[in-house]
């Protein structure tokens, strides 16, 4: 076997894992594992070697069950409450008629290098599109005639010291992190079709670690946005509202959760307030949607997507919580379903869905992995090499 490629999907309080390989050109998946995170609470560094005693122990099981293959390659799957997302514009002169390799490979480096911010380090580039004399927009404009070229970015970034020492635990265990990727663009890479990206629409992934979305229209992404807000706020709500544990509030809210609840359809032996527990609920999506809508009223979109809202991840198990958005955003609503068709037997298993749209991912842009202008994580050094242009084609 070769090409194995092990991937990390590290949550607040579990960590997924697996190993897939190919075989004589058929994709298998050789290992899966869930394991408690161990060292970290709501992405805050709390034993730092806890940390890499869990990732060694993940490492370990693999070792023992095929001990004559080794891991290629390592990528991470991140959602951080505290992550950034910012939009750059760099432009240049063209000197000749026609724009050349050598102008995009400029601008692109040009971003690489201005790409920071003070404790912060940049995990992801993403190129939205190219802007040639400030008026025609292109995804490729190689040989194209034009005076000036702009080149419109997002630079995805983390805290410098969540990086780092994520770098530097899996380098204790002797896996290198070939690549950090935000599940935001993972998840819109799976679950959103070219209609759904031509038409305008918004994808939001309500996870347990924080709520990021992300608004195309003409099949480019308008923006991004990230909200520190996530299931343990609500199961919080709950506690303190209800006056119970912070576990039993748990097991109510995976009981009983649900957006909006008709009266009529409440069981009448229901050992808890359904309606009482609704609203609570209620306060804590209906604040996300309502930052959410302020974004799109700041790009004068809302109320005019036409594909609507598509909610995924642990959103997406939440009964009636298309309704709770649809009321708020005026929009049509939908639960997301992604495009996997269940290759695996764990596609259906929303616990790895983080873990399959990644791996996915990493195998579209291998070729812009290995040679595009990006952050590259390994040894923390940001590289352009000369077919970054190719790279470019296959983002768009």
């Amino acid at each position: 076997m070769k090409d194995i490629k092990a991937v990390f999907d590290i949550g607040n309080d579990v960590i997924k894992w697996v190993v897939f390989a190919n075989d004589d050109g058929k994709e298998i998946m050789l290992a899966k594992q869930v394991e408690p995170t161990q060292g970290m609470r709501k992405w805050k560094i709390l034993d730092s070697e806890a940390f890499t005693n869990t990732i060694n122990k993940i490492t370990e099981s693999f070792v023992k069950k095929l001990w004559w293959d080794f891991i290629d390659e390592v990528f991470v799957s991140i959602s951080h409450p505290e992550s950034i997302v910012t939009r750059v514009i760099e432009q240049k002169r063209i000197m000749n008629e026609e724009i050349q390799i050598d102008d995009v490979e400029h601008l692109s480096r040009i971003i690489a290098d201005i790409s920071v911010k003070s404790n912060y380090e940049t995990i992801k580039i993403v190129p939205v599109h190219f802007l040639i004399d400030e008026t025609k927009r292109e995804k490729d404009p190689i040989w194209m005639k034009g005076k000036k070229l702009e080149l419109i970015a997002d630079v995805f970034m983390i805290p410098k010291n969540i990086y780092n020492w994520l770098i530097d635990c899996f380098e204790k265990v002797w896996l290198n992190i070939v690549d950090i990727i935000p599940n935001i663009i993972s998840g819109a890479e799976i679950t959103l079709d070219y209609d759904h990206k031509d038409l305008w629409t918004i994808l939001i992934d309500i996870g347990k670690n924080q709520t990021s979305y992300v608004i195309y229209e003409d099949w480019y992404p308008l923006g991004y946005g990230i909200i520190p807000i996530w299931g343990e706020d609500v199961t919080k709500d709950i506690s303190i509202w209800m006056q119970v544990d912070i576990k039993e509030a748990e097991d109510i809210k995976k009981t009983y959760w649900s957006a909006i609840v008709s009266k009529d359809k409440i069981p009448e032996d229901s050992p808890i307030d359904i309606l009482f527990l609704s609203d609570i609920i209620n306060a804590r999506y209906e604040e996300i949607f309502l930052r959410i809508n302020d974004h799109l009223k700041e790009l004068e979109k809302d109320w005019r997507l036409a594909w609507g809202v598509i909610i995924i991840w642990w959103g997406a198990k939440m009964p009636n919580l298309d309704l709770l958005a649809k009321d708020i955003f005026k929009l049509a609503t939908f639960y997301g379903k992604d495009n996997l068709l269940n290759q695996w037997d764990i596609s259906s298993n929303i616990q790895f869905m983080n873990v399959l749209w990644t791996y996915v991912r990493s195998n579209k842009y291998t070729e812009g992995r290995t040679w595009g202008w990006f952050k590259f994580n390994m040894g923390g050094l940001s590289k352009v090499f000369s077919n970054a242009t190719s790279f470019f084609k296959d983002l768009f």
